[in-house]
């Protein structure tokens, strides 16, 4: 398999990873991992180096997401910010709550 190859199949693979996570599906681990995998063997073979990789992935991120990864990654930390619950009435331990 040539560069050019190589490449477009790594890129098939982010699309086919970001869709699905776009679309709501909890992609499995072993995916990811596999997908990681490919990546680092087109730096190992030196297909791209780190920086081509992660504009690579960008493009993929962007195409299904419509967004850029840090757009998301900040969107995602405020959202989750928002429904922080407040666990602060358990710090005290259940024995002792039961006899107030």
């Amino acid at each position: 398999m040539n560069k050019d190859g190589y490449l477009s199949e790594v890129e098939r693979r982010l699309r086919k990873y970001f869709s699905a996570l776009s679309e709501g599906y909890k992609v499995p681990a072993e995916d990811r991992h596999r997908l990681e995998g490919f990546m680092q063997g087109a730096y190992f073979l030196g297909f791209a180096t780190g920086k081509e990789m992660a504009e690579l992935m960008e493009r993929a991120h962007f195409a299904a997401f419509g967004k850029t990864i840090d757009a998301r990654r900040t969107e995602s930390v405020s959202q989750w910010q928002d429904s922080v619950i407040n666990y602060a009435r358990y710090d005290q331990p259940a024995y002792t709550r039961k006899k107030s």
